[in-house]
């Protein structure tokens, strides 16, 4: 009987169905899923490349002794917010890019980044907040030894669940959502 229990649990557990780590439900519905080394999946869908679905990354510095964070996406569209040690988000980024990129919220304005792929958080994070979709324009490096050279990719990121993922970092910072450094 044993047996048919522990295949039962590990058959759910490499399903998805169970998470070996700590999840917790919103009561708007969102899953917040703990891991180890301070980071958090937050989204809708217990599948964590499901569009709307963010990481969040919250370690310790270990020099300042500060939380040091940041939002991404988590199905793979190239959209980070740092906050770093502040309580407010600092940068914007398309993750990836090589040389400077665009970055458009709906049909706002493209907005280009710098070299690194980065602007000011202040430039678009009220775009972001009320948005519905993120779209980047960016160059990543060819794998070629001799002739290296940006190719220009595009991707896109719905921003559903983005105000979720914000409050989770202030919760993790204000000490109201404990997770490890």
């Amino acid at each position: 009987m044993n047996r048919v229990l522990l295949t039962a649990i590990m058959a759910a557990a490499l399903s998805g169905c169970v998470s070996p780590n700590p999840v917790s439900t919103t009561s708007d519905g969102y899953r917040i899923e703990k891991f180890s080394h301070g980071s958090v999946f937050v989204g809708k869908s217990s599948d964590p490349f499901t569009p709307g679905t963010w990481s969040v990354d919250c370690p310790i510095d270990s020099m300042t002794d500060k939380r040091d964070c940041s939002i991404s996406t988590v199905p793979g569209a190239p959209l980070r917010i740092r906050y770093g040690n502040s309580t407010t988000p600092q940068s914007v980024c398309v993750t990836g890019s090589v040389i400077t990129a665009l970055m458009r919220v709906d049909n706002n304005p493209p907005i280009t980044t710098d070299g690194k792929g980065c602007v000011p958080a202040s430039q678009i994070i009220g775009q972001l907040k009320t948005g519905t979709i993120f779209r980047a324009r960016y160059g990543v490096m060819t794998e070629s030894l001799t002739d290296p050279r940006p190719i220009l990719r595009e991707g896109t990121a719905s921003l559903e669940g983005l105000n979720k993922a914000m409050e989770t970092v202030a919760d993790i910072q204000a000490g109201r959502l404990a997770v490890m450094p």
